[in-house]
C-alpha cells in the first residue's frame, strides 16, 4: 500500500511512502520535532477512502481513524490512561491545532506498530490499541476490537 503523508515539518505537500520501512523513517523524522506534531495519512491509490492520524510528542503518541464503520473517526484510549475522557491535549497539523482526548495517550512504541499495521493491513483499522468515540456520548464508550 502506498501512503500519502501530510503534516511533515517543513513541507507543504504529501510525502509518498511506499514500504513500512520508509514509514517508520517518516515517524522517526517527525519525533524529532520539539512540538506535539500531527500527521494525516491517506492511501494514496484512493485518498480519503479511510483517514489516519498520527499524532507524536515527547515519548507518546495518539492515533485517529475514520473510514469504513467509522466515518465520523475513533480515538485511539490506552485503558492504563487514568485520566478523564473531558481532559484534551492538543496537537498540531500544519499550524492548526487539533483537539484529543488525554486519554488517548499510548507509548509511542505501541503507536508505531500501529501505523505498521495500518500500512500492512491496507488502511484497516489497527488492533493494536483499543478505541473510544470522542467526545463521549451516552451510547459511545467504543474499545471496539
Amino acid at each position: 500500500m502506498e501512503l500519502e503523508v501530510w503534516g511533515e515539518e517543513g513541507t507543504e505537500e504529501a510525502t509518498l511512502v511506499h514500504t513500512s520501512a520508509e514509514f517508520a523513517a517518516l515517524l522517526e523524522k517527525a519525533r524529532a520535532v520539539d512540538y506535539p506534531i500531527l500527521l494525516e495519512v491517506l492511501d494514496a491509490a484512493s485518498p480519503y477512502r479511510v483517514i489516519f492520524n498520527v499524532g507524536l510528542h515527547d515519548g507518546l503518541g495518539v492515533l485517529r481513524y475514520a473510514g469504513g464503520e467509522h466515518p465520523d473517526g475513533v480515538y485511539s484510549r490506552n485503558p492504563h490512561q487514568m485520566r478523564d475522557q473531558a481532559e484534551v491535549v492538543l496537537y498540531y497539523y500544519m499550524n492548526s491545532d487539533h483537539e484529543f482526548p488525554a486519554s488517548a495517550h499510548y507509548p509511542v512504541d505501541v503507536v508505531l506498530r500501529a501505523c505498521t499495521e495500518f500500512m500492512e493491513t491496507g488502511g484497516a483499522r489497527p488492533t493494536g490499541v483499543e478505541w473510544q468515540s470522542w467526545p463521549a456520548t451516552a451510547t459511545a464508550t467504543a474499545s471496539a476490537p
